[in-house]
C-alpha cells in the first residue's frame, strides 16, 4: 500500500494525527472508516428545491467525512429539479454520490431526517433538518419544533445540511456532549440575529433574484463549495449563469476529501476544467483562467464584476486592492483541529482596504511545529520534509466550506432583495450562537448583475417501472 503523504492524506482524518490519538496516517484513516451515517428521507423531502439541495449537500459532504459509509433509506422515488441534477433519478444520483441504499435500516446509526420522521423507534442520535425562507435549523427529531420547509430557498436547505452533518460528526467524535440534543439554527437574511433568529422579521423575502454572472477565484475547498451552491439555485433552464473560473492547480487525492465537484476520475486533471465540465453539463457557461491570482488583476469588458474569493493565501488577499471587482466576498476558514469549523467573511469594498486587513507582516508564514506523533513518523520513515509538509496542511471538510458558501452567496444575493451586507462576519460552526460581525450596512459596491429566479415545480415522482 502506498504511504499516505501531504498530497494523498484525507484532510479531515488528518485531525487524528494532529491530536496525537493515532500513530500513523493509515491508523487515522482506519479510525475514520468506523464512522457511519444514515440519511432518512421521509414524505415531503423532495417537494421543494430547498429539500433536494439539502439532501444532495448532506450526502455529498457526508460521504467525504464519514469514511465508513453513508446509508440512505426512505423515499427515493423522485426526479430531481435542481440545475446540477435536473431530470435525474434521485436514487441513481444518490448512488453516484456514494450512498448505500437500504430498504430496511436495522443497524443503529446516527441519523439525519429530511421530511417526515419515521414512525418507528428513532436512533439514539436522530436530528431533523428543516428550513423556511432564509432560515434553517437542526433539532432532535420527534420534538415537532422544526421550520415549515415550505418556502423554496435552496440556500437555507444547504445550510441545514451543513449543520446536520457537522452535528453528526461532533457526535461520532465525542467532541460535544449536547450534539444531537440541542436546537441550532440561523437566518441568512439577518445572520447576527442570535436569540431571536426564528422570528418572522428575519425570515426574509421570497428568493426572486440570482447573480447573472460571477467570478470564482480559486477552485479548491471553498471555490468548489461556491460552485456547488450556485448549481443548486433555481436558475431557469435558459438563464443559467456565466462563471469565470480561476485556478492553476491540478486535482490531488487529498482534494477528494474537501472538493464537492471532484471524483477519483479527476485526479491529476486541472481543477478548473473538471469543475467547468460539470457546470457546463448543467447549462452554465464558463470562461477559464488557468493562472494564479496576483497583482495587477484586471476585469475586462463583459466579464463579471462580482467575485467570490476562495484562495487561502494572505499575499493574494492583499492583491485584492487592485483587482477592480465592484463587489467581492472573501471567506477564510480555520486550519487546525480545534478551529477548522471557524468561518470569517469579508465583503468588499468596505471600511478598510484589503492591504489594511491583511498587513504585510502577516504574509510571512509561521514555522510548522511538529507534535510527538509527527516527530516519531519522521524518524521512522526517514522523511522529515514529508512529515513537516503533511503537518502543515489544514484540517478541512466540505460541510464547513459549504456553510461558508451559503453565507458568502447570501452577502451577494441579499442586496438584490433590498437587504444589507456585513463587511465582517465571524461564524464558529461548533457554537453558532457565538457568531459576531460588523453591523449591517448598505452595499458599497456596484450591484451584482442579476436574473430572475424560476419557481419551478419540484419533486416530481418518477413513473413506476
Amino acid at each position: 500500500m502506498t504511504e499516505l503523504n501531504a498530497d494523498s492524506m484525507h484532510r479531515l482524518a488528518k485531525m487524528a494525527l494532529d491530536t496525537g490519538e493515532v500513530a500513523s496516517p493509515e491508523e487515522a484513516v482506519a479510525l475514520f472508516s468506523r464512522y457511519r451515517l444514515r440519511i432518512y428521507l421521509g414524505q415531503g423531502w423532495a417537494s421543494t428545491l430547498a429539500g433536494q439541495a439539502c439532501f444532495l449537500t448532506a450526502l455529498n459532504t457526508a460521504v467525504r467525512a464519514f469514511l465508513g459509509g453513508v446509508e440512505v433509506c426512505g423515499d427515493l422515488s423522485y426526479v430531481l429539479s435542481v440545475p446540477l441534477y435536473e431530470g435525474r433519478d434521485a436514487q441513481v444520483v444518490a448512488k453516484e454520490l456514494g450512498a448505500e441504499i437500504s430498504e430496511n435500516a436495522v443497524m443503529e446509526l446516527p441519523t439525519l431526517v429530511l421530511g417526515n420522521a419515521p414512525e418507528d423507534q428513532l436512533s439514539a442520535f436522530c436530528i431533523q433538518l428543516s428550513w423556511d425562507h432564509w432560515r434553517f435549523e437542526i433539532a432532535p427529531a420527534g420534538e415537532g419544533c422544526g421550520l415549515a420547509c415550505t418556502d423554496d430557498n435552496p440556500l437555507a436547505g444547504i445550510g441545514a445540511a451543513a449543520l446536520g452533518v457537522n452535528e453528526a460528526f461532533l457526535h461520532v467524535r465525542g467532541d460535544l456532549v449536547e450534539a444531537g440534543h440541542r436546537s441550532v439554527g440561523m437566518s441568512l437574511w439577518s445572520p447576527l440575529a442570535v436569540t431571536d433568529w426564528r422570528e418572522d422579521a428575519y425570515k426574509g423575502p421570497a428568493l426572486t433574484y440570482l447573480p447573472k454572472s460571477m467570478w470564482l477565484v480559486g477552485l479548491g475547498h471553498l471555490g468548489q463549495a461556491y460552485a456547488w451552491t450556485l448549481g443548486l439555485l433555481p436558475y431557469p433552464a435558459d438563464g443559467r449563469p456565466h462563471l469565470v473560473l480561476q485556478d492553476f492547480d491540478r486535482a490531488a487525492e487529498s482534494n477528494l476529501s474537501t472538493c464537492l465537484l471532484l471524483w477519483s476520475a479527476d485526479l491529476l486533471k486541472p481543477k478548473v476544467r473538471a469543475v467547468a465540465s460539470r457546470l457546463e453539463a448543467a447549462g452554465f457557461t464558463t470562461a477559464l483562467v488557468e493562472r494564479r491570482f496576483g497583482p495587477g488583476h484586471r476585469v475586462m469588458v463583459n466579464e463579471p464584476t462580482s467575485a467570490l474569493f476562495g484562495v487561502d493565501n494572505v499575499a493574494a488577499r492583499r492583491d485584492l486592492d487592485t483587482a477592480e471587482f465592484s463587489m467581492m466576498v472573501e471567506a477564510g476558514l480555520g486550519s487546525g483541529y480545534r478551529d477548522f469549523r471557524n468561518i470569517r467573511l469579508h465583503t468588499l469594498p468596505g471600511p478598510r482596504r484589503p492591504s489594511d486587513i491583511w498587513t504585510a507582516d502577516s504574509v510571512a508564514q509561521a514555522a510548522v511545529g511538529l507534535n510527538d506523533t509527527y516527530i516519531k513518523l519522521a524518524n521512522e520513515r526517514h522523511d522529515l520534509c514529508g512529515m513537516t509538509l503533511l503537518a502543515s496542511r489544514s484540517v478541512a471538510t466540505p460541510f464547513v466550506g459549504v456553510l461558508a458558501a451559503v453565507l458568502a452567496l447570501s452577502e451577494v444575493i441579499r442586496p438584490l432583495h433590498g437587504g444589507l451586507v456585513h463587511t465582517v462576519l465571524d461564524v464558529p460552526m461548533k457554537s453558532l450562537r457565538h457568531r459576531t460581525g460588523a453591523a449591517p450596512t448598505a452595499c458599497q459596491g456596484m450591484q451584482t448583475a442579476f436574473i430572475q429566479a424560476e419557481k419551478q415545480p419540484a419533486g416530481q415522482a418518477r413513473e413506476a417501472t
